[in-house]
């Protein structure tokens, strides 16, 4: 069936409803699992999602209700539960359809070569990447591993004049694996690379990069506790820190009194060279998206800019109830009801490359992953250093175990001395290596 013309008749028959505004969004998934568990390829899973969800509007009360049958029947069904749902539903002033959108569609954000990617080749990619690990080094073994496919669409169409349809395809693969030389066991180490086209996934250097990180972790040893340097990967960034500035930044958290910014716009907070940007139009970037959940054409956003808190992210819901306008992040699927959610949430500031930051760095330790815990209210976050290693006049001097870290996120975006220009892309996060000073380092 044709997913615009189905939701174009199921908006049509809203009209006839005495209904104020409806609206009908449609989403579907291709995906495509190749998974290697301790070194042995497992059973290929494919599987095909598509759903739809309908919303409606009547004297400032809304109802919801979807399905994943795509047929005229079940879609008056679901329209009919729907009004009903939003006749027994309390009414609110910020119950409202944003007005429509100009949308100017994102480029590159679908493979055309690989959009319908056979079994066959998914096995071979994934298996590329695989033997290059397992062929660096005969003490690296393979825990899990994993390459995955995805052909996303999008469509939405309500009563204000919104029609729009997207497509985006995902290739994924991720990677978990240690090394083991006789009783000497390292520390588990993660790869992750993804992006909208397949030949920019460089399979061959990661697998390698992978090897050599988990190899180059045995033989690590203890340090004593000190207050110094960490330097955080980007997988440690975002555990650290852009997922609580993404929780403090949302403006469901803002309302329900959760985010500890909730009165800071304008404010300092952070280091005036950092800034947070969330750009949905990138060119082939994994978060960009043409339209939000709600058929919102998104800006480019400035969060924070030169270290002060320049805008909260919205859906229309949360901007009406600030007094504002949607900022285009209206997210979720079919399912629910639209929530907030980053496109692609960037981490900007840096001009040094890794290795200059850690050759001007006295003492510390490099963070390559973090296991604990973040408390995106209070900013609290302790936890295990994994895979870290300890620098010191500027080298890195050994692989350490043992060692954990402590502090205050909100704090830390002060305490940032460098942080690189290069950035990586983790799911829809670009983010770079950071420096920051004075941190409790707790060793054995």
């Amino acid at each position: 069936m044709d997913e615009m013309k189905f939701a174009n008749k199921i908006v049509e028959k809203a009209k006839k409803m005495n209904l104020d505004d409806v609206e009908v969004y449609y989403n579907s998934s291709k995906n495509l699992d190749v998974v290697w568990e301790k070194g042995d390829l497992q059973i290929p899973k494919t599987d095909l999602y598509q759903g739809f969800g309908i919303r409606v509007f009547k004297n400032g009360s809304t109802g919801f209700s979807s399905s994943n049958i795509i047929d005229e029947k079940e879609g008056e069904r679901v329209l009919k539960r729907a009004a009903e749902i939003a006749s027994i539903t309390p009414s609110e002033e910020s119950n409202i359809l944003p007005e429509k959108s100009e949308i100017e569609y994102v480029e590159d954000i679908v493979d055309e070569r690989n959009d319908d990617i056979k079994l066959v080749q998914a096995v071979e990619k994934g298996k590329e990447f695989v033997e290059n690990f397992l062929n660096y080094d005969k003490r690296v073994k393979l825990d899990t591993a994993n390459f995955n496919t995805r052909l996303n669409k999008r469509v939405i169409v309500n009563s204000k004049g919104t029609k729009a349809s997207e497509e985006k395809t995902v290739f994924e693969n991720m990677a978990m694996a240690f090394a083991r030389d006789g009783e000497n066991v390292s520390s588990f180490d993660l790869s992750f690379q993804i992006a909208c086209k397949l030949a920019d996934l460089s399979l061959k250097e990661e697998a390698e990069d992978l090897a050599k990180k988990v190899v180059n972790s045995l033989d690590a040893e203890g340090v004593e506790s000190f207050e110094g340097s960490i330097i955080l990967t980007p997988f440690s960034v975002l555990s650290i820190i852009a997922s609580p500035i993404s929780f403090a930044v949302n403006g469901e958290n803002v309302i329900n009194d959760m985010s500890p910014w909730a009165d800071k716009i304008g404010d300092k907070v952070a280091i005036p060279e950092l800034s947070v940007v969330d750009d949905a139009h990138i060119a082939g970037g994994v978060g960009s998206r043409s339209f939000d959940r709600e058929g919102v054409a998104p800006k480019k956003l400035d969060i924070i800019k030169n270290g002060k808190l320049n805008s909260f992210i919205h859906n229309t819901y949360t901007a009406h109830k600030m007094d504002t306008e949607s900022t285009g992040h209206a997210g979720g699927g079919a399912q629910s009801k639209p929530g907030i959610s980053p496109s692609n949430f960037i981490i900007n500031g840096g001009d040094k490359s890794l290795d200059e930051i850690i050759a001007d760095t006295d003492k510390g330790i490099l963070v390559n992953r973090f296991s604990g815990n973040t408390d995106p209210i209070s900013g609290d976050f302790s936890g295990v250093v994994k895979g870290g290693k300890y620098i010191e006049n500027g080298e890195i001097v050994k692989s350490i175990k043992g060692v954990m870290i402590a502090g205050n996120v909100y704090e830390l975006l002060n305490q940032i001395s460098a942080m690189t220009e290069k950035k990586q892309f983790i799911q829809n996060y670009r983010l770079p290596h950071i420096r920051f000073e004075d941190v409790s380092i707790t060793g054995e």
